[in-house]
């Protein structure tokens, strides 16, 4: 009935426009019946880089992840990887060869149903310049983890490459069992169960970007801040709503020097700087921004006295780089990499920043050096 009534007015605006016409034509009723104007379709902007040429770059990307240069981290994988993904990627080779694994291979999942999130030129004009790839992992096409490739381009003519990757829960609330996802069986990205709307795009198809990026790239240096600390100690912010990737996850940090076996002897350091590149913020459908903060976390573990030492995991990465696994340690500091997602509400929502997703339980371990016992 609604249709109904929507035509009838839209049929009734016409024929009023049509007959207005005929009267001011005399008997004759001169002049063409008037029409229905069509709503003027802007041109399409240039874009950073076309679509199908996107495609390309995503396709390459996709293959070689999953190719010995991919799993290896050869000088081959920085053809299609930069920034802190080429990092994280020989970090992990690394690991696999000092366990002597070198061919082991960490995934085969591919990706599909890429969707191209383009700038245009016109919201880029310098370089690096961007461009964001939502995909689905093989076999989780329907559900809402949702993977995020930032693409780089340096300099003009210069090669696309990944430089940035997380997830988010999109379409569809998260099931409370599976608000973690195994980033291609690497680190494990904790994602917030509420989705994230579709990224916006213009009536050109361009992807719409915030008018205020580089204040909207601060809370980056906010969540560094908040998530800075050393443990007893659990810090508050306001600037960030509590819940399982806030409050709950610093909890969860504190909570390593509260283990029983630990007697309280040993604290933790965590100490966070903003990474990587000024990536683009880009707008939702319903008005937020999407924030994506590349963070390098300094973790120092310390013994609270001089006679106190400690040990790691016999098949832990830690151990694997230390080289002396088993031992006993006085102090151990560990360079760490990991990405926080970042939704800041619509100007007609104010709020404080939800964190969509984070690997902030899990980051990858690029380097470590300690001090031994004895």
């Amino acid at each position: 009935m609604g249709w109904g009534r929507a035509a009838a007015v839209g049929t009734a605006v016409v024929l009023m426009a049509g007959g207005a016409a005929g009267c001011t034509g005399g008997k004759d009723g001169g002049g063409p019946p008037a029409t229905a104007a069509k709503p003027s379709v802007p041109p399409p902007l240039p874009l950073v880089i076309a679509q199908a040429e996107a495609e390309k770059v995503f396709g390459r990307f996709e293959r070689e992840r999953r190719t010995p240069a991919g799993w290896k981290a050869t000088d081959d994988t920085s053809r299609v990887a930069t920034g802190p993904l080429l990092a994280e990627w020989k970090a992990k080779a690394s690991l696999r060869t000092l366990r002597d694994t070198p061919g082991s291979q960490p995934d085969s999942t591919g990706l599909a149903k890429p969707s191209f999130v383009i700038p245009a030129e016109r919201d880029q004009p310098s370089y690096p310049r961007f461009f964001v790839v939502f995909s689905k992992a093989n076999g989780w096409e329907n559900g809402p983890a949702t993977a995020v490739h930032y693409f780089q381009q340096e300099a003009p003519g210069g090669e696309w490459k990944a430089a940035v990757e997380t997830w988010v829960a999109m379409e569809a609330p998260v099931p409370l069992e599976s608000t973690s996802v195994t980033r291609f069986a690497w680190t494990t990205v904790q994602l917030r169960p509420t989705p994230v709307a579709a990224a916006g795009r213009d009536a050109t198809g361009a992807a719409v970007l915030s008018p205020t990026a580089e204040a909207d790239r601060e809370v980056c240096g906010r969540f560094a801040d908040y998530t800075s600390f050393t443990t007893p100690d659990e810090p508050e912010s306001d600037a960030f709503a509590p819940g399982p990737l806030t409050g709950e996850m610093v909890a969860k940090l504190a909570e390593k020097a509260k283990q029983p076996a630990l007697k309280n002897l040993i604290t933790y350091t965590f100490e966070h700087e903003v990474s990587g590149p000024a990536l683009p913020v880009l707008k939702t459908a319903n008005g937020s921004s999407l924030v994506a903060c590349p963070l390098t976390r300094t973790q120092k573990t310390r013994g609270k006295a001089t006679t106190v030492t400690f040990t790691f995991g016999e098949d832990s990465d830690d151990s694997a780089l230390l080289g002396a696994k088993g031992k006993e340690w006085r102090s151990a500091d560990a360079k760490q990499s990991l990405t926080a997602l970042i939704e800041l509400p619509a100007a007609s929502s104010p709020g404080p920043a939800q964190v969509a997703a984070c690997n902030c339980l899990d980051p990858q371990l690029l380097e470590i050096t300690g001090k031994r016992a004895g």
